[in-house]
């Protein structure tokens, strides 16, 4: 026996014995038909919108074959009646067939669009100077640097625990054996359990960075280049422009389609610093870099624009550390070790020789 408890008008609709009851074609189906409204009455809302779609789509005119008779009692002469009218029943049949079947479709359709659920995103974001700390519904911590941004879907840490990322943010993130954390990057993926590791993907810098502190984390570049498990103390650098510095060790030389590849330590300083995530500490530390390798940190770090008006100078390299300093006395420091001249124009810094 036929479970119609959960039925809509649709599957009423495309029920034979139904249509046959709506048109009053067969004695038996509405016989059958009334009976079972009358035993069911917490499904007549659900019947009666199947009726009217039926009547809708049958052009909501009197019974279908009460009107092939008379159309055949206009157009041809008696005892042809009989042969017409039954071939135009079938055209009529098969045209209502295609419509019930169209419309059903598109009835389909849009209930699966109501109920798809649409993906509402959370997002965090930092202007150029500003930092933010953040804490995700499963307990993880997100250290967001300067001019970057943070997105999760909601429903985060139910099934799944993904956030995408644009910039800089330090991750401690909370053990979890079932959902993994993941984070997106435009140039690579990133997949977690429990671990603390810091992710450098800014779109205007040439390289991107993955710095692992604690845990294991596993990368796998988004072109497909390959994964990568990173232990403790263990940094990757993407080269985005494919053009690998030779004083690079431990290059992984990839297809010339891919960007290039190292593996290297963190870099720890004196007082055990890391230098990759000192910002993470309210300061930068600058370790043996040139002047346009330190020119984006600097940048970010005071909400400016740096122009270098000589080559030669772009390749200054510097050793400091700064916190509280405003860029003027940054550059200043910096000049003690390096001759060159600056002036600020409002947000511009113009670096000269």
């Amino acid at each position: 026996m036929v479970d119609r408890s959960e039925f809509n008008a649709e599957d009423f609709l495309v029920d034979s014995t139904f249509q046959q009851y709506c048109a009053g074609t067969d004695e038996l189906c509405i016989e059958y038909w009334e009976k079972y409204i009358k035993a069911h009455p917490e499904q007549l809302q659900v019947i009666t919108e199947a009726k009217n779609l039926y009547s809708i789509l049958s052009g909501n005119r009197r019974k279908l074959t009460e009107q092939v008779e008379n159309l055949g009692k206009k157009l041809f002469p008696q005892g042809k009646i009989e042969t017409r009218s039954s071939f135009l029943w079938l055209k009529i049949a098969a045209t209502i067939v295609v419509i019930i079947a169209a419309t059903l479709a598109y009835l389909s359709y849009n209930r699966f669009k109501a109920q798809e659920q649409t993906e509402e995103v959370f997002t965090w974001a930092t202007q150029s100077g500003e930092r933010k700390k953040i804490r995700l519904s499963d307990g993880t911590v997100v250290m967001l640097n300067a001019k970057s941004a943070l997105s999760i879907v909601k429903g985060f840490g139910k099934e799944r625990r993904e956030v995408n990322l644009t910039g800089e943010a330090f991750f401690d993130v909370v053990h979890c054996k079932d959902v993994p954390f993941q984070v997106h990057t435009s140039e690579f993926n990133i997949n977690v359990l429990g671990t603390a590791f810091n992710v450098k993907a800014y779109p205007d810098e040439t390289t991107s960075e993955a710095t692992l502190i604690r845990g294991l984390i596993t990368m796998e570049a988004v072109n497909g280049s390959g994964i990568i498990t990173l232990k403790p103390s263990q940094k990757v650098t993407v080269y985005k422009n494919a053009l690998q510095p030779q004083k690079r060790a431990k290059l992984v030389k990839p297809s010339l389609s891919r960007p290039e590849i190292t593996i290297n330590h963190y870099t720890l300083i004196k007082d055990s610093t890391i230098v990759e995530t000192a910002w993470t500490k309210n300061r930068i530390e600058i370790y043996d870099q040139d002047f346009d390798e330190i020119k984006g940190a600097l940048e970010k770090w005071y909400n400016v624009k740096i122009k270098f008006t000589n080559a030669e100078v772009e390749k200054y390299r510097f050793t400091a550390t700064f916190s509280n300093e405003t860029i003027e006395q940054a550059l200043s420091a910096l000049q003690k070790v390096e001759n060159f001249k600056y002036e600020i124009k409002g947000d511009l810094v113009i670096i000269s020789k």
